[in-house]
């Protein structure tokens, strides 16, 4: 499971935290997920969060979250807890991977997907674009700890990411770490393009 018996130390002595797996759809939350699972830990998908605090309701064919429910969401486990979806951070956590994608790259892979109609994937390219995750973070969470990872070109180190689970000293948090985000605007993408 662990690659290393630091780590698998490391997490057996520390306090259960609760990490939250955020960001836009097609950036490759439950890709990093299945891969920290199959590291150990546990994953819990944001419907599972959801459906525990019934805050999920069905209107016609589309299931909704109820994103003020979910603060009541409580992981009573006894290990570390992933949650893995675009809306996780609204739950009580303790820190935050946010997963980043080039607008233009997240276009394709969401063109790629079933089932995804054009509005609902131009209303994710732009929540990208403007870093529409940022504003939710600093709102629920501005002081939990969180890294940002690019997601445009390589996949994420499962090693980095583990790192920053297992570190329970204070590190970058939200509000520290807003000026230094992932800006796609700034970066001089022609948002006409997109």
């Amino acid at each position: 499971m662990f690659n290393s018996s630091r780590r698998l130390v490391a997490l057996m002595s520390m306090q259960p935290r609760v990490i939250a797996l955020t960001g836009s759809p097609g950036t490759g939350k439950s890709t990093l997920a299945s891969r920290l699972q199959k590291e150990g830990l546990t994953i819990i998908t944001l419907e599972e969060a959801a459906e525990s605090v019934d805050a999920l309701s069905q209107f016609e064919e589309l299931r909704e979250v109820e994103i003020s429910k979910l603060a009541e969401w409580k992981w009573e486990g006894d290990s570390h807890c992933v949650i893995d979806g675009h809306l996780s951070h609204h739950c009580p956590i303790d820190a935050v991977i946010v997963l980043r994608c080039n607008p233009h790259e997240l276009r394709n892979r969401l063109e790629q997907r079933m089932g995804y109609e054009p509005d609902k994937i131009e209303s994710n390219v732009e929540w990208e674009l403007i870093s529409g995750v940022w504003a939710d973070l600093i709102a629920v969470h501005p002081h939990a700890n969180v890294i940002e990872l690019d997601t445009t070109e390589q996949d994420v180190s499962v090693e980095n990411v583990l790192d920053f689970i297992l570190n329970d000293k204070p590190s970058t948090s939200v509000e520290e770490f807003i000026s230094d985000s992932i800006d796609w605007i700034a970066a001089e993408i022609d948002a006409e393009s997109i």
